[in-house]
């Protein structure tokens, strides 16, 4: 069977291309089986560091050095970087507290972990040193966040408490230095009408180095039931020179508070104690500033009703 001219064409054509790749693979595995020195980037990992340390953050990611090998050895270390695993325990000195890998140490390192059994070269860091940092403890107070509303009548007779009210917080000095608090979690309560005791959550800690074995605290509040109550207490005069005679005009005064409900009957007028200083009286107007001196630890919200007292002097 005869071919046409344009098949043989194309024949030629498709052999000549044949011809030339396989020069071309014959010219990379010729280039690429001879040995040639380049340079190698690793990257640097640790692990198992000495029981309380961390890593400080001077420590090198990365090490370079000259190796000589084929030329296909050095296109896989070229396209993926290896990463070499320092034991830090390995080389860890108890008595100086440092970790230092040096030069023998670090090439065998290299050498194994890449599988080259070559001449290792010009190490960027003639030694590893390890930067560690001993870990500290701290404490911190536990700072309460809260919104907290309460049913009509009832309101508390103490603040929020956290139990416990400090943490001990462990990590590198220079963190454990930037805290000084942890805060809960946010606590939302409603139409509150009886005592607090919630377990709640503590936010994490800034810094991923630091920690803590208490992750929760006890919230605690007394709340009671309260009621208005009103009272008459007698105004008492201080600093009224000897020679003159004072009389005040009213002389006794009424006050309001609340109290909680199984105190009601408890709280009396003489519980309280209203005085007037003639010294820090008004002289232009004529008249004295009440001012409420004594409250009983279990009323809250006193406050007097009239805020001017009248006088008389007599001589």
């Amino acid at each position: 069977m005869a071919v046409s001219k344009k098949s043989f064409r194309s024949i030629k054509i498709n052999m000549f291309f044949f011809f030339l790749l396989l020069a071309i693979v014959f010219w990379a595995l010729t280039k690429f089986s001879r040995e040639n020195s380049a340079k190698i980037e690793v990257g640097l990992q640790y692990t198992n560091l000495p029981e309380n340390y961390l890593l400080g953050d001077a420590n090198p990611e990365n090490i370079t050095f000259d190796i000589t090998s084929n030329g296909f050895d050095l296109l896989i270390y070229k396209m993926k970087k290896p990463v070499v695993i320092i034991d830090v325990s390995k080389y860890f000195n108890e008595a100086n507290k440092k970790a230092v890998v040096q030069n023998n140490s670090l090439r065998e390192e290299m050498g194994e972990q890449i599988k080259y059994s070559g001449d290792i070269r010009n190490l960027s860091r003639p030694e590893l040193i390890i930067d560690l940092q001993g870990i500290q403890s701290k404490k911190i107070p536990v700072v309460v966040n809260a919104r907290i509303n309460y049913k009509h009548g009832f309101k508390s007779i103490d603040s929020l408490v956290a139990t416990p009210d400090s943490i001990t917080v462990a990590g590198p000095r220079k963190l454990l230095d930037s805290i000084s608090a942890i805060a809960t979690k946010e606590v939302v309560l409603r139409e509150v009408d009886s005592n607090i005791s919630n377990k709640i959550g503590l936010e994490n800690l800034p810094f991923s180095e630091l920690n803590t074995k208490t992750q929760n605290v006890t919230v605690t509040q007394t709340v009671k039931e309260f009621a208005q109550k009103k009272l008459v207490v007698p105004i008492q005069l201080i600093n009224v020179p000897k020679n003159i005679t004072l009389k005040i005009i009213p002389e006794r005064i009424e006050i309001t508070c609340i109290v909680p409900i199984e105190k009601f009957g408890a709280i009396t007028a003489q519980d309280f104690k209203v005085v007037c200083d003639y010294a820090q009286r008004n002289a232009e107007e004529n008249f004295l500033t009440p001012t409420l001196v004594t409250i009983p630890k279990d009323a809250k919200s006193a406050e007097i009703l009239h805020k001017k007292i009248d006088f008389l002097i007599f001589k």
